[in-house]
């Protein structure tokens, strides 16, 4: 029998005040285990599923297992040239993310890490490459491509591997994914590339370190992406050791990229972005702008990757898909979401290198032009660098300086500014 079982007790304490002590004692240390457990299972990653095979690898569970934003749903080791090419080992994810709106989602991505030894200083860098525009269509996703051995962007991003830096490439929420693909949505984007950087360390045989040093390149699409990382990672992020972001070819402001490719060869990327809020902004009703015509048109370009999407919506206008021929960003609700995804307005928490052409046909210079000045006059430590390029022909013309640059900053040196 334990001692406050009987009914008496021995020495000086009355029996009824001992018992006492000792059940508040028992009490106050159950709650002291309890915290620790809960701190405990708060900070460690919820175990990997088993994927499904196939295609089905793109479809989460319903509803998503209980996680945090960064937390692994499945992954798999994958078959790729671009890391049979650079001696790495590509592993498929579909990880948690965070939308617009705060609710939880599923997104895809790559995450590839050199099979030799880190040779440097400290743990192995990561970077997140944020690609460019891809489609609407999930077999456009990079993971897809990088399996199908048609990544447009393997070029950069074998630059990255080659320092012998992981990469981790998200496929944005949408895309590979059930839904439209929230092309343009700055804010989720970024909440996804800040993300897979999160998975990438919760892949066990990936072994990186939560802690360790971590960059972002991103171009076009990807410099929206990047950018947004910017302004979010240190309330939606601090965890993220990051220490430079290299975002190019920006669209900053996207009723300025509107106004430049409606009615261009480029239109495709402006309808392209009419889907995105529709993904992104649910709320928006997007579909009760178009007309019949418009809905089969969007439905259409939804089934595409870019280049044919640029060939069949070429020189078209917004006012063609829309009734009443109205111009739906400048309605009240439709612009206040654009604003919200636009650019300049959160100082960067970290070094920002910005490179632009001068000839850049889809996303003109001065967008670039502006987002540096807003950064600058935000205290920010950024350097603008422009290219007497065009659009597509500025990321291979940049890729020295950004590796440089990237490489300078894990290790240490001082960030240049043309502030």
């Amino acid at each position: 029998m334990g001692a406050c079982s009987g009914d008496k007790g021995e020495g000086p304490m009355p029996h009824s005040s001992r018992c006492r002590s000792l059940s508040h004692a028992r009490s106050g240390l159950l709650t002291v285990l309890l915290a620790l457990v809960a701190a405990l299972c708060a900070a460690a990653p919820a175990l990997a599923l088993d994927p499904p095979p196939g295609l089905g690898f793109y479809t989460p569970p319903n509803p998503l297992p209980a996680g945090r934003p960064g937390d692994v749903i499945w992954y798999r080791v994958a078959t790729t040239s671009i890391a049979t090419d650079n001696n790495a080992t590509a592993y498929e994810v579909l990880y948690r993310s965070t939308n617009v709106q705060g609710g939880a989602i599923a997104v895809s991505g790559t995450v590839l890490v050199p099979n030799t030894p880190w040779g440097g200083a400290g743990t192995r860098p990561l970077t997140a490459y944020a690609s460019g525009t891809q489609g609407w269509d999930d077999s456009c996703a990079p993971s897809r491509s990088m399996t199908a051995g048609n990544f447009d962007e393997s070029f950069a991003v074998t630059n990255l591997l080659r320092r012998g830096w992981a990469v981790a490439v998200t496929d944005y929420p949408g895309l590979g994914t059930p839904g439209d693909h929230q092309y343009n949505v700055g804010i989720s984007e970024g909440r996804a590339v800040l993300d897979i950087l999160r998975s990438a360390s919760r892949i066990a045989p990936a072994a990186i370190s939560a802690r360790t040093q971590v960059a972002i390149e991103g171009y076009s699409q990807g410099g929206g992406a990047a950018g947004w990382v910017l302004q979010q990672q240190p309330t939606y992020a601090p965890d993220v050791n990051l220490i430079g972001v290299a975002g190019g070819g920006t669209p900053a402001n996207l009723q300025a990229v509107k106004a430049n490719i409606d009615g261009t060869a480029f239109f495709a990327f402006l309808a392209g972005t009419a889907i995105g809020f529709r993904g992104g902004y649910p709320a928006l009703n997007v579909n009760r702008y178009l007309t019949l015509y418009g809905r089969l048109a969007i439905g259409t370009l939804n089934s595409l990757c870019q280049l044919p999407a640029l060939g069949l919506f070429a020189f078209h206008h917004l006012t063609e898909y829309t009734i009443g021929n109205v111009d739906p960003t400048t309605q009240p609700g439709f612009a206040a979401a654009l604003n919200e995804n636009n650019l300049g307005t959160i100082r960067p928490p970290v070094p920002v290198l910005q490179y632009h052409g001068t000839y850049d046909e889809v996303i003109p210079v001065a967008v670039e032009q502006r987002l540096h000045r807003q950064w600058c006059a935000l205290g920010a430590t950024t350097k603008l660098s422009q290219y007497p390029l065009e659009h597509v022909t500025t990321q291979l013309g940049a890729q020295i300086e950004v590796v440089q640059w990237l490489a300078d900053r894990f290790a240490g040196r001082a960030a240049p500014s043309t502030c």
